[in-house]
């Protein structure tokens, strides 16, 4: 079973080096039986996908001569509601569609189907390992994002059509939510089909880069945007130079159907917000402690459990600038 890719957002399995003294100035302590568990309960697909690892020694000092996967299955793994009833369990597998490079072997982890996590709802993790330990810890899964109609951009068209507050440069997108410590990560794409000369069309999915990076005299494209900021600037060359670039070399444009630009917001919990902020202040230089790998609020454990809820919105192409600017029909075209 093939995972769902992003976000990723957490390192898994998470390693974990303990160091102690003792009378031989010994660099290794006594290993302790600890195990790690990690789960980020995801608002953008229906499959959710649990890692369960243990603390290991190796020969020397060099973790990553480790041969085997520390990822073990044999626990019983569940979440459930907080006042609610239902508890769902995750299941072991091992994936040999989709092999860990750095074991040459088949992934190991626990999943559970059909299961999108509830806005504004608190979610308890229950985890009993086959010694008998049992680790726990929570989430509160956040709100949907409700979008200012006012402030937003609701349709990209060519001048001179006459519309209030019209911005020339930027494709606009602002909402609000309940906690404005929340990160907020962004993602941009349209859907397009193509049309072959069989008069197959295969759907095809664009990303549109959210700002422009410049490094020296290198022009490079940033596609994600993470921060707490509540709007968003998109400009509109990059959404032309995308609409561009799906025909490019290809004479014929008609051939070529675009669909509406879809935004997507994935709003973080405080527990991923509180690991992403640490992460920056680590990697800028302004604290030397909370080092996200060592980071957990699993009771009982090591690991991270966290939620993030998603929110969609689309952005319209007027049918004349798809047909005019780029010889394009609509996606509507081909129902």
């Amino acid at each position: 079973m093939k995972q769902h890719f992003t976000l990723i957002l957490i390192i898994i399995p998470l390693i974990i080096w303990l160091f102690s003294c003792d009378e031989n100035l010994s660099p290794k302590g006594e290993l302790t039986q600890k195990y790690s568990v990690n789960l980020l309960l995801r608002g953008d697909t229906t499959l959710q996908c649990a890692y369960i690892s243990h603390l290991y020694d190796v020969a020397g000092f060099d973790p990553s001569t480790l041969s085997e996967d520390p990822v073990m299955l044999g626990s019983q793994i569940s979440i459930k509601y907080i006042n609610k009833g239902t508890t769902y369990y995750f299941r072991d597998t091992l994936d040999n569609n989709n092999l860990n490079p750095r074991y040459n072997s088949p992934s190991k982890y626990s999943y559970l189907k059909s299961f999108r996590p509830d806005y504004n709802s608190e979610i308890e993790l229950s985890v009993n390992l086959p010694d008998g330990q049992k680790l726990t810890s929570k989430t509160t899964v956040p709100g949907k994002i409700n979008f200012d109609e006012s402030k937003t951009t609701n349709l990209i068209f060519i001048p001179p059509l006459i519309v209030y507050n019209y911005d020339s440069v930027y494709v606009n997108v602002f909402w609000k939510n309940e906690n404005p410590y929340l990160f907020k990560a962004k993602r941009i794409s349209f859907n397009y089909y193509h049309k072959d000369e069989t008069g197959k069309k295969t759907l095809f999915v664009k990303q549109i880069p959210i700002s422009t990076l410049q490094e020296g005299i290198q022009t490079g494209f940033d596609y994600n945007d993470v921060s707490l900021k509540d709007e968003l600037h998109i400009e509109r060359k990059l959404v032309e130079q995308a609409l561009k670039e799906i025909s490019e070399g290809d004479l014929k444009k008609s051939t070529y159907y675009v669909g509406p630009i879809q935004i997507e917001i994935l709003l973080f919990d405080e527990n991923l917000s509180k690991y992403y902020n640490s992460k920056l202040y680590f990697d800028y230089g302004f604290t030397i402690r909370n080092f996200p790998a060592d980071m957990t609020n699993i009771n009982g454990g090591l690991g991270f459990f966290a939620s993030y809820s998603q929110t969609k919105r689309t952005i319209k192409f007027d049918d004349n600038y798809l047909l005019k600017k780029f010889g394009y029909l609509p996606e509507s075209s081909t129902k």
